[in-house]
Formats: C-alpha cells, structure tokens, sequence
C-alpha cells in the first residue's frame, strides 16, 4: 500500500502542511520538527507525488541551466562537471531536479532560452558566464522570471553569487612577479564575457607601474583554442615569460603547446591559472591555481534561487561574493624564489 503525505504527517505528529513545509525546504520549520518529519519520510521510504504537487502549486519542479560551448567542448571540462555536480549536490532531497541543456552557438542558447520562457517547463534559471550587454538578463528581467547568476552582474541589480575575479587575478599576476618573472602576460577567455574582462582588468592593475608591455590575448574557452593562442603567442617576438591562464582546462592546452616547441615548466614559462581542479595535478609538481570555492558559490546560487521562485525571503545579500584563495605549485615557482 503507497505511503501518503497523510501517514507522514500521522507518523510525524504534525500537520499536513508541516510535511509540506518541509518538502519543499522551508528553513522556518523547526529543526527537531524537520528531523522527526525526515526521519518518518526515510523509514516509510515516502516518495511525494510529484505530478499532482506540480498541478496544486503550477510548478515543475525543474530548474534550468544552459551551457553553451563547441561541440565536445564540455565533456573534458572540469568547471561544467564541478558546476553540474555540485548543483544536483544540492538540489538532492529537494523537491526540484535539474533541467541541463546543451548549446553551441549563441542563437541556438536565444531558442533555448524563448522556449523555457514560452512553455514554463523550468521554475528558475541559473546562468552563467554572463556577457557585458547580456540579452538573457533583459529578457527575463522583463518577464519576471525567477533566475540567478554565477558571475558579474556589472550595474544590473539581480541576485548573483561570484568571486571578485579582478582581485584574484590581481593576485595571481602579483604573485608570478613577486617569483622573478619579468615579462607577465594574460590568456583570457572571450572579449566581453564578463569573468574575462574581470580577469583582464585585474591583470592589469598587478602591472600598473611594474611592466610596460600589456601582454594580453583571448581565445575562445576550451583546450584546442587556448593550444593554438599559446602556438602562437610563443612564436611571437617578445613573448612572456610567464602567463595567467584564464581556467585550469586551457592551461593545460597551454601545457601542450610548451611542450611541443621544448618549453620547460616554470623554467622557461611560469603559469597560474583559475578554478583549482583534479587537471593541476597533471603536471609535474602541479598546476599553480586560484581555488574559487566554486561548491559555495553553486549551493548560495542554488538556495538564492529556490527563495525567489518560492517568493521567501532572501537571507543574503543581493550580490554575493565568495573569497578566493591562490593555490601555490611547482608551475610558477622560480628557483631561488620562496
């Protein structure tokens, strides 16, 4: 016989509403309360109707991401799996599941986004690696729907969770200069994604008044593109001696442009990079790297965003910023250098 909300509430010692209440996460609940009612759920092996919750509160109980990359372009890339593990992390035990789809090309994420929109088949949005004139923002500003942003919202007033990404790569430019390196360049990702342009604005600020030359080049995010901008930028008269690369993914396509022209590893190239991944580990004495801690930032991004869609009060600011911290390895340690 199928166990209802009913028999938990019965087995539980408390309302109807207050298995409600807990389902769908509200913190107001008591802790003893929220234990006893998680407890009767787990030994009755409960699974809530899920349908017919949907139909009583016009949800799906589905929340939205949009990844556009190449295609094959994620499948290697250590960001997107952290990010989608981390969220289904947290949304485990909650009443909402993950809606994730796939793009590859700036149109085909507009269709995406105008078919979520028309058809409401996800509750809330999460989006990432938004742009200076981001037409997604305006678009959902514009029809109220719930949404939230891991990155930089710039002067739009929206719920967001980042780092301050011109800090960290201040930092990290600092510290490749504070080793000995002379002639510090930057591999960004692409002009006008604002986690870029962060990054590029940090960069610039480390060298103000220490190095005259702005060594800066964009490729497009991913191994292949930052293997070819790294071709070329050794081959390049003046090239630097050590380089911030924009994540972990595309230094190691940085890594095997080096290693193809006979470049050593910070001997004749000091390298830090972003996102402190399991890929730092991959090369001999390890992959300098800004670690963002980037599971905080997806469980604030996550709970923001269940708050808004079920209209309870936000707990945190409107824009939260997550501290950052440089991961110090082999890749850009100069010898006779602490």
């Amino acid at each position: 016989m199928r166990v209802t909300q009913q028999d938990i509430a019965r087995i539980a010692s408390v309302s109807q509403a207050t298995v409600s209440r807990v389902l769908a996460g509200d913190d107001k609940v008591e802790p003893v309360v929220r234990e006893r009612v998680a407890r009767a759920i787990k030994e009755n092996n409960y699974r809530p109707d899920v349908r017919a919750r949907s139909l009583r509160s016009r949800r799906t109980g589905l929340v939205g991401l949009v990844i556009n990359r190449p295609q094959g372009g994620v499948s290697n890339d250590p960001f997107f799996s952290a990010l989608v593990s981390d969220i289904l992390d947290f949304l485990s035990g909650k009443p909402y599941h993950l809606c994730l789809d796939m793009v590859n090309s700036e149109l085909g994420q507009t269709s995406v986004y105008d078919e979520m929109l028309r058809t409401r088949r996800v509750d809330g949005l999460i989006l990432v690696e938004s742009e200076a004139r981001d037409h997604r923002i305006a678009r959902l500003q514009e029809d109220r729907f719930p949404f939230v942003l891991i990155g930089n919202p710039l002067s739009v007033q929206i719920a967001s969770v980042d780092n301050d990404n011109v800090l960290a790569a201040e930092s990290a430019t600092r510290h490749l200069l504070d080793q000995g390196f002379r002639r510090v360049g930057i591999l960004a990702g692409r002009a006008g994604v604002t986690v870029s342009d962060d990054r590029v604005a940090g960069y610039q600020r480390a060298i103000r008044n220490i190095q005259d030359d702005h060594l800066i080049w964009h490729a497009e995010f991913g191994f292949e593109s930052a293997q070819a901008a790294a071709t070329e930028i050794f081959r390049s008269e003046g090239r630097p001696d050590a380089l911030v690369v924009m994540d972990d993914f595309m230094a190691m396509g940085v890594v095997a442009a080096a290693r193809k022209i006979g470049f050593r590893i910070p001997q004749d190239l000091g390298m830090v990079s972003f996102n402190d991944t399991h890929l730092c580990n991959l090369l001999e004495g390890g992959l300098t790297s800004v670690d963002l801690r980037m599971e905080q930032i997806v469980h604030r991004a996550c709970d923001t965003l269940l708050r808004i869609i079920e209209e309870r009060p936000l707990t945190e600011p409107q824009r939260q910023i997550v501290a950052s911290e440089l991961r110090v390895r082999g890749s850009s340690r100069r010898e006779g250098s602490s």
